[in-house]
């Protein structure tokens, strides 16, 4: 009996850091600051319950990044890799296609700016 609440225990948080990994590659790269509402809303969390799974993933190092207790927040900067299915694939390309057309956007307005220093 309590070995089986013990396990229970363990399986409820590792479904909870896989929907907190889930819910940071959901985000594009540039806004991974995620307000702890967010997260305690997706996992059924308490806010509390929240900054221990986001303490828990930062000392096994499967997140890097920094608690804003203050603004109710976390700024992730680095998540583990995991393996991926294929939805998860078609949004790397999406994402990875929407970065293309930024850094072409960014391209030609730098050259546009600057003709002289821009040799075609």
């Amino acid at each position: 009996m309590w070995e089986d609440r013990l396990n229970e225990k363990k399986l409820l948080e590792k479904i909870n850091i896989l929907c907190l990994i889930e819910i940071i590659f959901s985000r594009p790269a540039e806004d991974r600051t995620i307000p702890l509402t967010v997260i305690a809303e997706r996992t059924k969390l308490s806010i509390e319950d929240v900054e221990h799974l986001l303490m828990k993933s930062l000392s096994v190092h499967l997140i890097e990044g920094i608690i804003d207790q203050v603004n109710g927040t976390v700024y992730i900067s680095w998540a583990q890799p995991r393996v991926l299915g294929i939805p998860q694939i078609k949004s790397l390309r999406d994402q990875l296609d929407s970065w293309v057309d930024k850094v072409h956007t960014t391209l030609l307005s730098v050259e546009a700016e600057t003709p002289d220093l821009v040799a075609a």
